[in-house]
């Protein structure tokens, strides 16, 4: 009865995985290859039974001592250490935006961090402006395109 259960897990995450891998694929030329090696891979699964004579084994996938927390903590994680990537991103862009509007060219200083919640808080945003630039409502520019207090340097 444990082969049964384990061999139903593993048609089960072959076809989680083989979905995730084809929700990830672009459309194109590529997609009809991938729809040809997801299914192969989950015909495989399927006849595991059949290939390997003495049942199946998933260790290698699911060792006895496995814990989920660690593994959920690293993937949340990573999670937010993408969204704090993407969100300096965009904030940078749009600064970007604001200084080349006025034809300005700066260095523009942007820090995050995740809090406890997973949010992500902007603790500050600087543009150092090279000396002689002419700064007058920029701060103003930049707060109406960001909403944002962003600190205006002159070097």
């Amino acid at each position: 009865m444990e082969a049964l259960r384990t061999w139903a897990l593993t048609v089960a995450l072959a076809a989680l995985a083989g979905g995730i891998v084809r929700l990830l694929t672009p459309k194109g030329s590529v997609e009809k290859a991938v729809r040809t090696v997801v299914a192969v891979f989950l015909l495989s699964a399927f006849l595991s039974p059949m290939l390997s004579r003495g049942g199946v084994n998933l260790d290698w996938i699911l060792p006895a001592e496995f814990d989920q927390a660690p593994t959920l903590h690293a993937f949340e994680l990573e999670i937010a250490r993408q969204v704090q990537e993407a969100v300096e991103a965009e904030l940078r862009s749009r600064i970007e935006r604001v200084l080349a509007a006025r034809n300005l060219d700066g260095q523009i200083l942007i820090r995050t961090d995740i809090l406890s919640g997973g949010s992500i808080e902007i603790v500050t945003a600087q543009v150092i402006l090279p000396p002689g630039s002419d700064a007058n409502g920029l701060a103003a520019a930049l707060k109406a395109e960001i909403e944002l207090d962003v600190e205006i340097v002159k070097e």
